[in-house]
């Protein structure tokens, strides 16, 4: 009996965890699109988890975390993904694929002060493990620049 009781508080106490973690902010930013375009890259491998055609956003103060370095609470990006259409030489943005978050809080401790969360083409955060599908990578990649992989270009 006591070990049933155990596990389910372990339980419980693990699903509120990953629902702090994966719901942060829930829906996408209103008005990203008039942020700050950082930089947009595409990758063409189907194969390949992040696929796509990116446009990447920053709002004030993740801009001035880029030229600083250093990102103060509140900084956001959003990265749009796209699918790759050609035409002859030409790579250009298709349908939409989803949208990616992360905003810096001192509160996201699982996930090295930033939020993360994504959104499906229609707006709906799609269910996912934040801390495998962005945060593991984002650590492994960008360490050494607070888990943002942009670089301020002048």
């Amino acid at each position: 009996m006591l070990r049933r009781a155990l596990l389910t508080v372990a339980v419980a106490a693990v699903a509120l965890v990953a629902f702090q973690v994966f719901a942060m902010h829930h829906e996408v930013p209103k008005g990203y699109r008039a942020w700050t375009h950082v930089k947009s890259m595409v990758i063409t491998d189907k194969s390949h988890g992040l696929y796509g055609f990116h446009n990447t956003y920053g709002n004030k103060a993740a801009i001035d975390g880029l030229k600083a370095g250093k990102y103060a609470a509140g900084a956001e990006f959003m990265v749009s993904f796209y699918e790759v259409n050609t035409d002859g030489p030409m790579i250009m943005q298709g349908k939409k694929i989803m949208d990616a978050y992360m905003k810096k809080d001192a509160g996201a401790k699982q996930t090295g002060g930033w939020w993360f969360n994504a959104f499906g083409p229609d707006a709906k955060p799609l269910a996912m493990d934040v801390v495998k599908g962005c945060y593991e990578c984002h650590a492994g990649g960008a360490k050494e620049t607070d888990l943002v992989f942009s670089k301020f270009i002048e």
